[in-house]
């Protein structure tokens, strides 16, 4: 296999808007940056990497063993996005459902503020395409989000607010913590000045996979996606992409990756009232265990304490998801660095990612041949030059990985 993710002499279904020697055609004078986010032309789609080089050694095994219903593990390069990450097509979809409908001006007919709470790319996302709309954007993060991101999201045009500068510095929220409180306190008291995000319950985030992500995805496999792996952190991707992707083909798997401090996979067991050992109340013990030890998630972006709107939005909780794959955020960000090599660098979810669609490349390989093999597809969500001080800092790993305490 080489180390270019186009070049492999393995079998490996390729569409054919994907060739990698063609390129899209220019933009039309009069297209902005924002067409080509969630474009409904092929030619602008992200590209979609064969990872198989990634794969474990049982699947690999399988793949020289029935090289005609092969393993593939597919990454669809969202860091391609003009905000280099996924959430572009969040920001997009949020802002011009809301300007829409009228959401983005005051009682006089005046621009508000767009203000948002995000770990980090949302805010990148949504001071890229408010600043184009002609908006101020503040961005509310805290102090895990990578310096990159910070900088990012303030080369992007919006004004960025610490949220442990602000519970000391504005009145109204002294003793408020959460950075998503915070926006929802200040938007509750200056409604006339502020538009509430609220990307974490604002079902126009999972909208824009729904119509775009999960048909882009069908139709860049030629419809022979078998498993679809992603994280959650909102539920906008995972919730949109697998319902479109259901609707499509029903025995399509859903499989979020989570990191071993997150709760969302033990709430996800709970609700399915699933009794194995270490599942459900048992898994949230010892995620609350191993934090009061060690500290919470390191991974940006993905894993959640409670579940969001977007989550609670169907049938139960994350009804679109049929296994859940719990992942250290080391072993993530381990998994980010040897994918580097290849020349992909990504963030810390889509290490997550690959790690745990491995696992199921795995399973899959135990499982035996098929016909039409398996198609695992899951999302590269960012690009790792936001983590060039954490992910790829060798000092920064040393200091903080939990795996050595």
């Amino acid at each position: 296999m080489s180390a270019f993710p186009y070049e492999t002499s393995e079998p490996v279904y390729r569409p054919q808007p994907q060739d990698p020697h063609t390129f899209p055609e220019p933009m039309a004078q009069d297209q902005s940056v924002l067409d080509l986010i969630s474009s409904p032309h092929p030619k602008f789609y992200t590209r979609l990497l064969n990872l198989n080089s990634r794969l474990g050694p049982k699947a690999k095994e399988y793949n020289m063993l029935n090289p005609h219903n092969p393993i593939q593990l597919l990454g669809k390069a969202e860091f391609m996005n003009p905000g280099m990450s996924h959430k572009d097509r969040i920001a997009k979809s949020m802002l011009l459902l809301a300007q829409s409908r009228g959401d983005l001006l005051n009682s006089d007919g005046k621009k508000k503020t767009i203000l948002a709470a995000s770990s980090g790319n949302t805010g990148c996302s949504l001071a890229l395409v408010g600043t184009l709309l002609g908006y101020e954007v503040i961005v509310i993060t805290n102090k895990k989000c990578s310096q990159e991101k910070r900088d990012h999201i303030k080369a992007n045009g919006a004004t960025l607010w610490m949220s442990e500068d602000l519970q000391e510095e504005v009145d109204c929220l002294h003793g408020v913590h959460c950075y998503m409180q915070q926006e929802h306190v200040l938007c509750e008291k200056y409604p006339e000045k502020y538009f509430k995000v609220n990307q974490y319950d604002n079902l126009d985030n999972m909208a824009a996979h729904l119509e775009s992500t999960g048909r882009e995805i069908w139709e860049q496999t030629g419809g022979k996606i078998t498993h679809f792996v992603m994280a959650g952190s909102t539920g906008g991707t995972i919730m949109g992409v697998g319902r479109y992707l259901k609707s499509k083909r029903a025995n399509c798997e859903i499989v979020l990756s989570d990191p071993e401090k997150s709760n969302l996979m033990g709430l996800w067991e709970m609700d399915r009232e699933i009794s194995l050992p270490d599942c459900g109340e048992e898994r949230l013990q010892k995620v609350k265990e191993s934090t009061a030890a060690n500290g919470g998630v390191q991974l940006e972006g993905a894993g959640k304490g409670s579940l969001t709107a977007i989550m609670r939005s169907g049938v139960g909780a994350l009804e679109t998801v049929d296994a859940c794959v719990p992942v250290n955020d080391f072993d993530a960000f381990d998994e980010c660095r040897a994918l580097a090599k290849t020349g992909v660098m990504c963030g810390g979810s889509s290490g997550l990612n690959i790690c745990a669609a491995r696992v199921i490349a795995e399973k899959c390989a135990d499982l035996g041949p098929q016909e039409g093999g398996y198609t695992i597809t899951t999302i590269l969500c960012d690009h790792g030059i936001k983590y060039m001080s954490k992910i790829y800092n060798d000092k920064w790993m040393q200091e903080n990985d939990t795996r050595c305490k």
